[in-house]
């Protein structure tokens, strides 16, 4: 009777050491039950993600957005930007000819000529700036609507691209009176000589000078007036410089 005693102890001192066991790999279990629910609701959110991105790769919850190639040589436009009504004249009007009648329409006729002829001698002249300019207003592509700003290329006859040429503007605020100068290649996503104004993160209200300098702060090309009327689809003024002479 002693030994069964001695057994029967035993059995039950040996049931107690296993409980911490027993509760440690139920508490286990429960642990990756709730793992694999949580797998099983987070699959159908992470398909639906990648099924949005597939279709709109531009999405905000796409971690790595494509992005679209600069042409190194050839002018980039953003592809689907539709003219604003409000464009002001794209080309200062270069004069071709200078008449000077000789003598005047209202001088003594030469003896022997008709009394309406006159005498004109056209002299050729050159546009008083070596650049001019084309304007146009649209959609900031690069940074949408919640940026307003002024930017362009500068280019020579050929259309290449100049970089290292100074690029004046002032007006309104955040430029001022006394404005603020950039170089022309300092913002190659809009081509090699690509250059920028911020003007605020959103678009703006306001009248803004932009001019080309050289060094010394003489024009090299006429002002080119811009105006901005808080419009999201023209909240870029987009300006090309094209030398002429």
């Amino acid at each position: 009777m002693a030994k069964r005693f001695r057994l029967f102890n035993q059995s039950r001192s040996e049931s107690k050491d296993d409980a911490p066991q027993l509760k440690v790999a139920k508490d286990r279990t429960n642990l990756l039950n709730q793992l694999t629910l949580l797998f099983i609701v987070l699959t159908p959110i992470v398909f639906v993600c990648y099924l949005l991105i597939l279709i709109d790769p531009q999405l905000p919850i796409n971690p790595l957005p494509p992005i679209v190639p600069q042409s190194a040589v050839q002018i980039t436009f953003p592809p689907t930007i539709p003219p604003t009504p409000s464009v002001t004249p794209t080309r200062t009007p270069r004069p071709t000819n200078t008449s000077t009648p000789t003598p005047p329409a209202t001088s003594t006729p030469v003896p022997g000529a008709s009394t309406s002829a006159a005498i004109e001698t056209p002299t050729p002249t050159q546009s008083p700036f070596n650049y001019t300019f084309e304007l146009n207003y649209q959609r900031a592509q690069l940074y949408g609507t919640s940026w307003a700003g002024i930017a362009g290329l500068v280019l020579a006859p050929d259309l290449k691209h100049q970089p290292n040429i100074d690029v004046h503007a002032w007006g309104d605020a955040p430029l001022g009176a006394d404005g603020q100068t950039v170089v022309s290649g300092t913002y190659p996503q809009y081509g090699p000589s690509g250059w920028e104004f911020t003007l605020g993160d959103k678009p703006a209200f306001g009248k803004w000078n932009v001019q080309l300098v050289d060094q010394d702060g003489n024009p090299l090309s006429p002002i080119v007036e811009v105006e901005m009327r808080g419009d999201p689809s023209a909240n870029l003024a987009y300006i090309i410089f094209r030398q002429n002479h």
